[in-house]
């Protein structure tokens, strides 16, 4: 897409643009040639590449384990690799993640679904999680080993299966960094592997079409929160927003990068929430942030939300197909701009969420 043309399309929008048009020519001719001239795949690994490919696959099975051990693990990695924005917000992301899967068991949900339909979402959840850590952590990982004694790059991106998308992305950003830009690509190629190896080729795609599904968007099920004030006796204070149309492929992209505008374009809030994210171990429990309402434990006065480990055990990781979603250049688009967000505090919109959700989930255990 013309770079002149598109940025015209979204004038009306708040935004900053991530490429000036020099470096969107360059990137787009190497798009271009990555889809023109795909390289074959180079199977013959020296003794040092070997090495690496085991390293990465051992810390990426070990770190897989469930969602506890992948949200600590992008945090590691961002804390390891302060330029890798992606992996913080990977790492506040995937916390949210683990909030909804125990939503499933706690206080203020409990009786919306029955126990079949409890695992059919905390699955869906689950694997989702999974899907994306299992693509996405061997990048972060080559990228860190890489940074320490340079290696022929692309040739282990393939070897892991990383779209071609991301080749010329990540070879750029080795050369010259420019987070914005890489985590914009991140967000693409995580969103758009999604689409295509789980939600288009598993049963997990039905789940977002359910009205029931539906209706938890409509409640706030969905909303992702990020603590930036943390307190022990009052409601922590809260931003992020809400994921409406999940099923919808550029919406969950926008989402993505309204989410990281939200997280680095304010500093304050950014030093708020890297706090919280690193004073605070993630459980998967409400309580980790507002530990005033919910309890881990079932405490009289408090929200019953429990951990991770108490209302699910790991679960055995999918086995997906290794496609590339990578066809033609329309994910271009994305890569122009960045949207600006304004400051958000959502901690008033969130309680009257819960307030509701608990007033259905009262009356449907009386039902």
């Amino acid at each position: 897409m013309n770079y002149i043309k598109a940025s015209a399309q979204k004038k009306n929008e708040a935004s900053k643009n991530l490429l000036n048009p020099q470096t969107f020519t360059v990137l787009n001719t190497l798009i271009k040639k990555e889809l023109a001239f795909p390289a074959e795949i180079d199977k013959g690994l020296l003794p040092h590449e070997t090495a690496i490919v085991s390293k990465v696959r051992e810390e990426t099975k070990q770190a897989n384990r469930n969602n506890l051990t992948r949200t600590n693990a992008y945090l590691d990695c961002y804390e390891r690799n302060p330029e890798l924005h992606w992996s913080l917000l990977a790492h506040l992301v995937s916390r949210n993640g683990g909030y909804h899967m125990t939503d499933l068991k706690g206080e203020s949900m409990n009786h919306l679904f029955g126990k079949d339909d409890q695992q059919i979402f905390f699955r869906f959840l689950e694997h989702a999680n999974a899907a994306i850590f299992s693509d996405a952590y061997p990048q972060l990982l080559l990228y860190e080993i890489y940074k320490e004694k340079p290696f022929k790059l692309r040739k282990l991106l393939n070897i892991f299966h990383i779209s071609r998308f991301m080749h010329p992305i990540w070879e750029m950003f080795a050369a010259e960094k420019n987070p914005p830009l890489l985590t914009a690509a991140m967000i693409i190629n995580e969103q758009r592997m999604l689409e295509d190896r789980i939600l288009k080729r598993t049963s997990h795609g039905e789940v977002l079409q359910r009205i029931d599904f539906q209706l938890q968007e409509f409640l706030g099920f969905t909303t992702v929160i990020f603590p930036f004030s943390y307190k022990k006796t009052a409601p922590s204070s809260l931003t992020g927003l809400t994921v409406k149309r999940f099923a919808d492929l550029s919406n969950r992209i926008m989402t993505g990068k309204k989410l990281y505008a939200i997280l680095f374009q304010y500093p304050e809030i950014h030093k708020g929430i890297y706090h919280f994210s690193k004073s605070i171990p993630h459980t998967g429990s409400r309580a980790d942030y507002w530990p005033y309402i919910f309890g881990e434990n079932k405490q009289q006065g408090k929200i019953h939300s429990p951990s991770l480990t108490e209302a699910w055990p790991d679960e055995p990781l999918p086995i997906i197909p290794m496609l590339d979603w990578f066809k033609n250049e329309d994910c271009m688009d994305d890569l122009i701009e960045l949207p600006a967000m304004k400051k958000l505090d959502i901690t008033e919109t969130v309680i009257n969420n819960l307030r509701q959700l608990q007033l259905i989930n009262e009356i449907k255990a009386i039902i």
